[in-house]
């Protein structure tokens, strides 16, 4: 008979237990969790797709880029736009650290001839291509550029030969990092053909605060590192 009333005071609890969580989660406005609603990645076109014929594209690069050591970047102080964070307002290089010259000297081929992006649909990202000349030969060169290129991780700002503001300081390998995947040297042209590759989210990241002038102006105090 005991054992008979055990069972029933048992029973009893358990739906005491479920009413109390019934009523905690559906009667109390302030216990329910809420969760936040499924959202899909999507996009929606919001942009002309025109030629501006009053300010018409200039294409190339100019001579000089910089490349920085993923782990040289003080990720800490970089400052994105609130609303766009594929533009970068401030770049900052750990103290101690130095950006590196990336100088083409030729008019033949042009500067960073070969630089391209390309989406993959496959992976759903933008596979990252910055060509680039590199005239050193010896031991030095090989142990202080060449090889390192193929085994670090870098992140690369090459200014366009556009000045109007937006887009004239491209960045390489930011969100993912650049590494040379082919290097090779051609006696007859005296020079290397270096090519990075990345691939990243998102089809560019620039490096832009304000206006062309002002960022021209942080772009130089980088360059103004360079040792």
């Amino acid at each position: 008979m005991k054992e008979k009333k055990l069972r029933y005071l048992m029973a009893a609890l358990a739906l005491v237990v479920v009413a109390i969580g019934f009523f905690g989660i559906f009667g109390d406005a302030s216990s329910v969790v809420t969760l936040a609603a499924f959202v899909p990645c999507s996009a929606s076109l919001a942009g002309n797709i025109a030629s501006d014929c009053e300010n018409p594209r200039v294409k190339g690069y100019e001579q000089l880029g910089i490349i920085v050591n993923w782990d040289d970047i003080d990720w800490t102080a970089l400052t994105y736009d609130a609303q766009n964070p594929r533009k970068l307002k401030t770049f900052v290089i750990k103290s101690g650290k130095k950006p590196f010259a990336l100088y083409q000297n030729k008019n033949n081929p042009s500067n960073f001839n070969g630089t391209s992006t390309t989406y993959n649909s496959d992976t759903d990202y933008y596979d990252k291509v910055l060509q680039f000349y590199f005239e050193g030969i010896g031991g030095d060169d090989a142990a202080n550029v060449v090889e390192p290129l193929k085994g670090g991780n870098y992140v690369a700002i090459v200014p366009r030969k556009d000045h109007r503001g937006n887009g004239s300081f491209q960045v390489f390998g930011l969100q993912a990092g650049l590494k040379a995947t082919a290097e090779v040297q051609d006696e007859e042209t005296g020079y290397w053909l270096i090519t990075m590759n990345g691939s990243e989210p998102t089809a560019e990241v620039e490096f832009f605060d304000t206006d062309y002038a002002t960022t021209k102006t942080a772009f130089d105090a980088l360059v103004a590192q360079i040792a």
